[in-house]
């Protein structure tokens, strides 16, 4: 597990195999279950990377709602922001299911690229990446009808699988939040695009047609 750490992640994997066997010695290896909290306000500044498995990053609005802002796999990493000093006040990383996280420590990670600048050039590039990617939710949940944002995630997701059959990486309850709507709803518009033609569903199974 140790090398996953580094190799499938973008902001690592372009350098040297030495440079890499170094970040590994830094990094710290932990197993956290289905529903387990990897980070909250309370936790250290670590940066957070997925070896295996899957998380979600949530904020808690005034009344205790969960607002989802970003969906991590196998290679995804999140708390760049908090290495660089912004408290984390509101936002909590849950593994969505049985995972392998790699936590690597503030002070670790400047160090880190003090002694190599071409990491700040690939956090740069990273970060472009993910804000796109916040962009296209955003874009997503601009869409009046909650059909049209379900259609669409799943069609974005299909693309990023390269495969039109495919099990969805989220709960209904944490899809939902992630398309601002509730479960009932999301349940109600499945049929809704089986009627239409549009997909296959059994469970979290899809076939998209």
């Amino acid at each position: 597990m140790a090398e996953l750490c580094v190799h499938l992640v973008p902001l690592f994997n372009a350098l040297p195999t030495n440079d890499q066997m170094q970040i590994e010695e830094l990094v710290h290896h932990q197993n956290y279950q289905n529903g387990e909290l990897v980070m909250d306000p309370t936790s250290s500044n670590n940066l957070v990377i997925v070896a295996h498995g899957g998380a979600r990053l949530y904020t808690l609005d005034e009344n205790g709602r969960e607002n989802i802002t970003q969906i991590l796999k196998t290679g995804d990493y999140a708390g760049e922001n908090w290495l660089f000093g912004e408290a984390n006040t509101n936002t909590y990383v849950e593994a969505t299911e049985n995972s392998d996280i790699c936590l690597l420590n503030r002070n670790d990670f400047l160090a880190l690229m003090k002694k190599k600048p071409e990491l700040s050039i690939q956090l740069l590039e990273q970060n472009i990446i993910k804000v796109r990617a916040m962009h296209k939710q955003i874009q997503l949940l601009s869409l009046p009808k909650v059909e049209d944002r379900l259609l669409s995630y799943l069609q974005a997701y299909a693309k990023q699988v390269n495969k039109n059959s495919f099990t969805l990486p989220l709960k209904m309850k944490d899809l939902a939040l992630y398309l601002g709507t509730t479960p009932e709803t999301l349940s109600r518009k499945f049929v809704l695009l089986e009627k239409q033609g549009s997909l296959k569903r059994k469970l979290r199974h899809i076939d998209l047609l």
